[in-house]
């Protein structure tokens, strides 16, 4: 088994801290807080996997990037090594999450397992489980890293990326877990994008260097609005269908479902700003009028 799959494995199969198992958990599960046995049983991974995150952006923050830094002209260093820590945060992430779901994706299990509108509302299985609480993890972390040194918008997104998770871990809406985090199939080329102009856009610029910010811009700008916005849009419609086929189950959470659509709908909104701004960019780079 190569390290990048021992490390998915080993955080699958840490058991929980006895702080977590024998007194927090029990209090929450007493005062009603609580109830799905599914979240109980993993809420520690995804725990495990928001530290797994922490360690990863500290070894990046004091280690990694520094003397890389210390190489560019800019004169903020220091924020240019937390942003760096972030986007390394990211290229981790996306690997770990898009394996997981193309995996699950391109299983015949997958689509055999969740094949009607109930399975794919209340169904659940390992594969997906582990998809859901890798995602709840990082978003977990998200939470904290957006508020330390990002956007509002981005809080916005990793806050309801998180309920939506943390309802998703009752189980609930399990098989859309891997089919929603295709958005991450743009962040390869947004991390490129960012290391490329943090790293080898100067007043040197080689010929080189400017091909490949062209190529990788057209990429990223191709991806994001088939993967986040037409694949994004076709999939919350499937899923709001799904709900009203199943909306007479009593496992049907009436509050849950509508927080998830309202909380698609905001990111999906979001893409469509971000995706516009790109364009306005784009056709200011064309013109001539942003570098």
């Amino acid at each position: 088994m190569n390290p990048f799959n021992s490390t998915i494995e080993y955080l699958l199969s840490l058991p929980p801290p006895t702080i977590l198992s024998q007194h927090i958990l029990p209090w929450m599960v007493k005062n009603n807080f609580i109830s799905s046995q599914c979240f109980i049983d993993n809420i520690h991974t995804a725990i495990y996997v928001a530290f797994f995150y922490q360690v990863c952006f500290l070894v990046a923050n004091h280690i990694i990037f520094p003397p890389l830094a210390a190489l560019t002209s800019t004169h903020n260093q220091k924020k240019l090594v937390n942003q760096s820590a972030v986007h390394f945060v990211s290229v981790i992430q996306t690997a770990i999450v898009l394996k997981l779901s193309i995996d699950c994706l391109l299983s015949e299990h997958y689509h055999a397992r969740f094949a009607e509108p109930a399975l794919r509302i209340f169904g659940v299985d390992e594969e997906t489980m582990a998809i859901a609480t890798f995602a709840l993890g990082y978003f977990i972390w998200d939470i904290y890293i957006s508020m330390v040194y990002s956007t509002f918008p981005f809080v916005i997104h990793a806050v309801v990326s998180t309920v939506v998770f943390c309802i998703g871990m009752k189980p609930y809406i399990q098989y859309y877990g891997c089919v929603f985090l295709m958005f991450e199939l743009s962040n390869p080329f947004l991390n490129i994008r960012w290391f490329v102009m943090k790293y080898l856009t100067g007043s040197d610029d080689s010929k080189l260097t400017r091909w490949i910010q062209l190529i990788n811009n057209l990429c990223l700008m191709t991806v994001f609005f088939l993967a986040r916005i037409v694949w994004g849009w076709w999939q919350i419609a499937n899923l709001a269908y799904d709900f009203w086929l199943v909306r007479h189950d009593p496992r049907f959470l009436p509050l849950g479902s509508s927080a998830i659509l309202l909380g698609n709908l905001v990111l999906d909104i979001l893409n469509v700003v971000w995706f516009t701004t790109m364009c306005k960019v784009a056709v200011k780079t064309i013109r001539g009028g942003a570098k």
